[in-house]
């Protein structure tokens, strides 16, 4: 393997930046001391990146003239200091692959720039404020100079802008190459708007293309996120919401760039509030519904007078793309989707003229369908018809010629191209993301993963129920994402759902991860499995073009039988302990609740009356236990129906109502708001006390069923993950 005859690039993957030129290491931005052995190694797989580096590969780079020494032992040790400065490993690589006995491979996405464009990605003020004649720019700069001068930046528990997933909220961001077959690529170049650690998510920039806002969960990396304001080409952001409840996010730019609105979510209901881009007090300004809880976004109008929103249309009670008037306070419903009692989820974008909305309101469908309306109204005309490849999010492109859409089309999210009135979807080459531009079009923010670690399983086992953690490592990870392990009965298999094949599939292992099974291949989005009390059949859930239908199969993966029909989300399934029934959570009387099922009979009955979902029955079998999807806690009632009653306040957290399990004694449960990144404690049902177990490490899973435990308590599965996002910046020559 030939050595490259010059190495004057910057090279890039997850977080971690690499100046060949300048032989250094950096962390988001920060010098890393490294070995110089390490660092020719480092650069040597990454000019490989993909490929096997054989270890005699490595000698020649590292001792070209045939020094003698111990290669083995100074080999290893280059590796394992490498693998340090990274946070890597050797058991669980996020970066370096060791290949036994051959050598090692570089596995993470890498990009790379040449020497000469080394200066066109560096950050630099592209706001001249001494020339600036913009009163809210100008107040903006000074309003960033203060905050950088007390160096307090602190960090509310305020969820800025969640990144819901299209297929119940899991994005994998695909690293696009830009590629031009048969155009003529666009001359552009790209510059880091945020650099600090954390994620920064759906960024907005102002029409005059000065600034942008964004949400961000501040260097901590807490799960809530906050609200900020920044100029393009400053380093320092100023926050500007500080709400002690609920989720806001999404934010969005008046015409005249001096106020900004967001979207304020506490369970299903919310509210749109506005407040000075300079900072200051929030004002409410139209309450409206929010789909999955989760805050939706805003498109203002250029004269100023209406705001494009996601609201419940009020002739059917169904979400749908709402105008709403700032003079009059009326609602104007453009459209909705779907049967009554079946919620589709919408994400919309509005042409460039603003004449026209494109939008989707397939977040839970199998099929991706895309659809223009005028704003003036008139019937929806669909422009994309796309069988079992579903997609998420819209975004016209400058000149309103074209739309812009995440779909699987194929084994991972990727962006496609349509004409805006239909015709032949082509793979984006422009655009890195999906994102924000300016009015001129000359400039287009959009959030780019810097470390995009997929959901994994980690397993925690305790010396008793709620005991003192004796292990705690990870139990099942790949690339692609992997949830909501559930252990059998016995405790030899684990059942999960995972996106390795694609769309999510039911898969199944031992206790110890080995040997994994594919056991469905519905092409669709399934999950939630749960076992027979007797190990043999497992329940799971799947997003249906018409609905969520529930499905019983065996554990060898045959005899598939659906049990559930209807328009209407049919989810989150769990046994009775005698094996004849099925407990599982519908919408179909408006809200969701829980329901039981005979496998017996097909009799169906409505066990709760107040909202509840994710239920499982209690080992003797008397009792039901259950969280809501709209509201913080733990619920009961009987399992024959009856009184229902609080058993836990306020955990899990909204967004968080799969992070509990029942054992036999007590349950674990998610508190998202304890410590930095959420923390697992135990209640128990003898004391009815409850103490705290475990601190995560990661950010946990939201919007899924992701904490299992076995039935004695000395074991839980959970979910956590590990994503940062950073704003860039594209900006187009004239």
């Amino acid at each position: 393997m030939a050595t490259p005859a010059h190495t004057t690039q910057t090279w890039r993957f997850g977080i971690f930046e690499v100046d060949a030129r300048g032989e250094e290491l950096r962390r988001a931005g920060i010098p890393i001391k490294l070995r110089e052995q390490s660092f020719r190694i480092l650069m040597f797989l990454l000019e490989h990146a993909g490929e096997l580096v054989t270890r005699e590969d490595l000698r020649k780079v590292l001792w070209p003239d045939g020094t003698f020494v111990d290669f083995d032992h100074s080999l290893n040790t280059a590796v394992m200091k490498l693998r340090e400065a990274l946070g890597d490993t050797a058991d669980k690589p996020l970066y370096i692959e060791t290949v036994p006995k051959r050598g090692y491979r570089f596995v993470a996405p890498v990009s790379s720039v040449m020497g000469q464009q080394r200066d066109m990605d560096r950050p630099r003020s592209v706001i001249s404020r001494e020339n600036d004649e913009s009163t809210t720019m100008q107040g903006l700069a000074k309003s960033v100079a203060v905050v950088r001068r007390r160096h307090t930046v602190s960090y509310a528990v305020v969820l800025g802008s969640v990144l819901l997933v299209a297929i119940a909220s899991f994005v994998f961001i695909r690293l696009h190459h830009f590629e031009f077959p048969g155009e003529v690529a666009p001359n552009y170049r790209i510059i880091p708007v945020t650099s600090a650690l954390g994620s920064a998510v759906s960024p907005a920039i102002s029409r005059d293309g000065r600034a942008v806002v964004y949400g961000w969960n501040g260097t901590e990396q807490h799960v809530h996120f906050d609200i900020y304001a920044q100029l393009i080409g400053s380093d320092t952001p100023l926050r500007l919401t500080n709400l002690k409840s609920g989720l806001a996010g999404n934010p969005t730019w008046s015409p005249d760039g001096r106020v900004i609105a967001f979207t304020w979510c506490q369970g299903k209901d919310g509210s749109v509030y506005v407040l000075p881009a300079l900072g200051g007090k929030e004002r409410k300004l139209v309450s409206v519904g929010c789909q999955y809880d989760i805050p939706e976004p805003l498109a203002w109008f250029a004269d100023g007078t209406r705001i494009l929103m996601i609201d419940r249309c009020s002739a059917s009670g169904l979400f749908g793309v709402v105008v709403f008037s700032l003079e009059t306070g009326e609602k104007k419903c453009l459209t909705d989707f779907g049967p009554r009692g079946f919620q589709r989820r919408f994400s919309y974008a509005l042409s460039p003229d603003e004449s026209t909305v494109a939008f989707n309101p397939s977040g839970e469908d199998p099929d991706c369908a895309i659809y223009t309306v005028p704003v003036s109204g008139g019937t929806p005309h669909r422009i994309v018809k796309d069988e079992r490849r579903p997609c998420d999010r819209v975004m016209w492109t400058p000149d309103g010629s074209a739309i812009v859409f995440r779909s699987l089309r194929t084994t991972s999210l990727s962006l496609w191209r349509v004409p805006e009135a239909g015709g032949r979807i082509k793979p984006e080459t422009v655009y890195p993301a999906l994102g924000s531009y300016s009015q001129d079009g000359r400039r287009f923010v959009y959030q780019e993963p810097v470390n995009a670690e997929p959901l994994s399983i980690w397993r925690a086992e305790m010396a008793g129920p709620g005991g003192k953690i004796l292990s705690n490592k990870s139990f099942i990870s790949t690339h692609f994402g992997d949830l909501d392990a559930q252990p059998s009965p016995d405790g030899t298999r684990v059942a999960w759902m995972s996106y390795r094949s694609g769309p999510a599939e039911i898969w199944m292992s031992t206790s110890t991860g080995d040997s994994p099974v594919q056991l469905t291949h519905r092409n669709l989005y399934c999950g939630s499995p749960r076992w027979s009390p007797d190990g043999k059949r497992i329940a799971f859930d799947c997003d249906m073009s018409d609905g969520t239908q529930l499905f019983v199969i065996d554990a060898e993966g045959t005899n598939l039988k659906a049990i559930s029909e209807g328009p209407f989300q049919n989810a989150v399934p769990s046994w009775s302990r005698d094996g004849k029934s099925i407990y599982f959570a519908s919408n179909r009387t408006g809200r969701h609740e829980v329901w039981k099922k005979s496998l017996e009979d097909g009799h169906e009955s409505q066990l709760s009356t107040h909202g509840g979902f994710n239920a499982f029955e209690s080992f003797d079998g008397k009792t039901v236990y259950f969280s809501k999807f709209d509201e913080a806690g733990i619920w009961s009632v009987p399992s024959k129906g009856g009184v229902e009653s609080i058993v836990i306040e306020g955990r899990p957290q909204v967004l968080y109502w799969g992070h509990w399990a029942l054992t036999q004694t007590g349950i674990y449960v998610l508190n998202a708001d304890a410590e930095q990144k959420g923390r697992l404690e135990f209640f128990d049902f003898a004391t009815r006390r409850t103490w705290p177990v475990l601190s995560l490490e990661k950010r946990p899973a939201y919007l899924q069923p992701s904490l299992s435990a076995t039935p004695d308590g000395k074991a839980v599965f959970y979910t956590q993950m590990d994503r940062q996002n950073v704003i860039k910046m594209m900006e187009f020559s004239k």
